[in-house]
């Protein structure tokens, strides 16, 4: 009826008008972070009300994106196992099963929803995701739109690999020990599932600390142990019991060395 202009009534408009915003910043949150409208409260902690007996909104009537309580546990859910194992053979070989659209319009679509809707204040604490010392205002606002694209999306945007809810962390496309200068670039940043982010900055640390910049092959080798670790995991072996290099777990390992030797 909008649209054929049978309703035309300035109040109803400016209201459809600031629920499809709501609606807008509440879609890029994803599973992930919810909006949150912050009145101004008195004394006695009760909302002071306007002219017209509503609530009055804290930042201009701009929106908080606060952060949803994640589930634990998910280190070795089929999402991480699947997230853990394509980094891996993105790593090794450059391959992945997926080809994603182009990110950077979805980027720019919602740098303008930020801008436009959500304040600073929690804007900014996204932006600072990954950090490694303090971001200006437009680099916040850049990480965040960044982030929060992958967010809108649900999965990671080199491997394709679904993010299901499990817990995310910001993480750098090239390694701040690789390249310092890239580690508050916008572009550099994206959400990646947390445990597999894990297995590759142990790899990443070691590197850094050796004056160079891990390999892909050391990343592929280390999201390879880390995902073997998983599905081994309270999982019986054939030298449980043993001594290292005793008569006993030779006679055992040895055996198994030949073959895979």
């Amino acid at each position: 009826m909008v649209d054929r202009g049978e309703i035309d009534d300035p109040d109803f408009l400016r209201a459809l008008e600031k629920i499809g915003k709501g609606v807008e910043i509440q879609d890029i949150g994803g599973d992930y972070f919810e909006p949150v409208v912050n009145y101004k409260i008195d004394k006695q902690g009760q909302p002071i009300l306007d002219e017209r007996g509503e609530k009055r909104v804290l930042g201009n009537g701009k929106v908080h994106l606060e952060p949803v309580e994640r589930a634990h546990g998910l280190s070795d859910s089929p999402s991480s196992m699947r997230a853990i194992i394509a980094q891996e053979r993105l790593k090794r070989t450059g391959y992945t099963a997926f080809n994603p659209p182009p990110i950077e319009p979805e980027i720019a679509r919602i740098t303008k929803i930020l801008e436009d809707g959500v304040s600073l204040t929690s804007y900014g604490k996204i932006g600072m995701g990954g950090a490694r010392g303090n971001r200006t205002r437009e680099q916040k606002l850049g990480v965040a739109a960044s982030l929060l694209a992958d967010v809108d999306r649900g999965y990671n945007r080199e491997t394709g690999i679904a993010f299901n809810g499990v817990g995310l962390d910001a993480g750098h496309r090239i390694a701040h020990s690789a390249n310092p200068l890239l580690s508050d670039e916008p572009s550099n940043l994206i959400m990646q599932n947390q445990y597999m982010n894990k297995g590759q900055s142990a790899v990443e640390k070691m590197a850094y600390q050796q004056g160079r910049e891990a390999t892909d092959q050391e990343l592929a080798q280390g999201l390879w142990k880390s995902w073997l670790n998983k599905i081994m995991v309270n999982q019986p072996l054939l030298t449980d019991g043993m001594r290292r290099g005793s008569s006993a777990y030779n006679a055992v390992m040895d055996n198994i060395n030949q073959k895979l030797l």
